[in-house]
């Protein structure tokens, strides 16, 4: 009987191994599944992190750029109020001195008549347009008291129009301080998102370069002329000149004071980054009130490269020494007409003009 039973207790055991080993596979791969779903979602998350914290940089770099070239303008705009102001000064200087030798005529042809009137008089300015003394210039010093009334009410306000200028200009100066801060807070937050994607996600930290690639290049196929920048195979081999995180928007041909036009990309930074050469070549190091502390990199690639508001170089860094790729010629700084820390970034062809380097920049950076 036993004989009988031993074969269906060694099958009825055989069928439940069977199908537990038949249930392991499925919960296997249910639960692989659920953490490759939850893998994409972290990717995904950390991709549109990236989009995030780029645009608000963004943002904050593009507002401030605005408030810079109002402030810029205004500058401008003081700058020749204040010399036509001078000029004149100086005009009124010599036509009162005309008005003193016709005051001087007056008097010893109408001596009686003129001191009434000067009596009379509330101010300087009333005597010299007094009917009396209008009366003894005769014809022939009538046109200069006029032009000097004349100068005097558009010298007046001249220096009304300054006074309001130079209060919109603190306004607009403390909107400034604002948004530098605002920039500051933006860029720390994008420089954790940043590290935090390139070091564990990957696979979404290259997503995002190649979607800022592909929009650059579509940008640059619409533009024309040096917006184009330079064909990718005349740059082949560059590096990215920012040793370090940054941000930066195509701003090539905006407005700037004066009536001139933003030639390069402005690549924003945490002060004191690292700026590498991108190709190799011969360097020249300059200063100018504008540009600040300047690296002018003559590379081998035919191209030339400027470097602009650099805070400081690596020691022994001299003129005309020849540099490798990738080799460090500056730091990021706020030298010359800098707000914030940033490198402005000019590129050409050598015996060129300036072109576009913002293709250029966003293929390697």
């Amino acid at each position: 009987m036993f004989e009988r039973v031993r074969p269906l207790g060694h099958l009825l055991v055989f069928g439940l191994l069977l199908g537990l080993l038949a249930l392991v596979p499925i919960a296997a791969g249910a639960q692989t599944k659920t953490e490759v779903e939850k893998t994409e979602a972290a990717k995904e998350h950390a991709y549109q992190d990236l989009l995030a914290a780029n645009q608000a940089v963004g943002e904050a770099i593009f507002e401030l750029e605005g408030i810079e070239l109002e402030l810029g303008d205004l500058s401008y705009t003081i700058v020749r109020l204040d010399r036509t102001i001078e000029e004149f000064d100086q005009r009124t200087a010599e036509l009162r001195a005309n008005a003193q030798e016709v005051v001087i005529e007056a008097y010893t042809s109408s001596a009686n008549g003129l001191i009434a009137a000067a009596f009379s008089a509330a101010s300087i300015q009333d005597l010299i347009t007094s009917q009396t003394l209008i009366d003894s210039a005769a014809n022939k010093d009538l046109a200069a008291l006029d032009l000097l009334s004349a100068v005097n009410r558009e010298n007046d306000r001249l220096k009304l129009d300054i006074a309001i200028k130079r209060a919109e200009v603190e306004v607009l100066e403390a909107e400034q301080a604002a948004l530098v801060e605002k920039l500051a807070a933006a860029r720390e937050s994008a420089d954790a998102v940043f590290h935090t994607a390139d070091a564990e996600y990957k696979d979404a930290y290259n997503r995002y370069q190649r979607e800022l690639r592909r929009l650059a290049a579509l940008r640059a196929a619409q533009q024309s002329g040096g917006g184009k920048g330079l064909p990718p195979d005349s740059t082949a081999g560059v590096v990215c000149p920012v040793g370090g995180n940054t941000w930066f928007i195509d701003t090539w041909g905006a407005a700037r004071p004066g009536g001139r036009t933003h030639k390069g990309v402005d690549m924003s930074a945490t002060l004191g980054t690292p700026l590498v050469a991108m190709y190799s070549g011969s360097i020249r190091l300059n200063w100018h009130s504008t540009g600040g502390r300047q690296v002018y990199l003559t590379a081998d690639d035919g191209n030339f490269y400027y470097y602009a508001h650099l805070s400081g170089y690596p020691a022994g860094l001299g003129n005309g020494q020849r540099v490798n790729k990738g080799q460090t010629i500056g730091f990021v700084g706020t030298t010359g007409n800098a707000t914030t820390a940033h490198l402005h970034l000019g590129l050409g062809v050598v015996g060129g003009g300036l072109v576009n380097p913002y293709p250029t920049v966003r293929s390697v950076c």
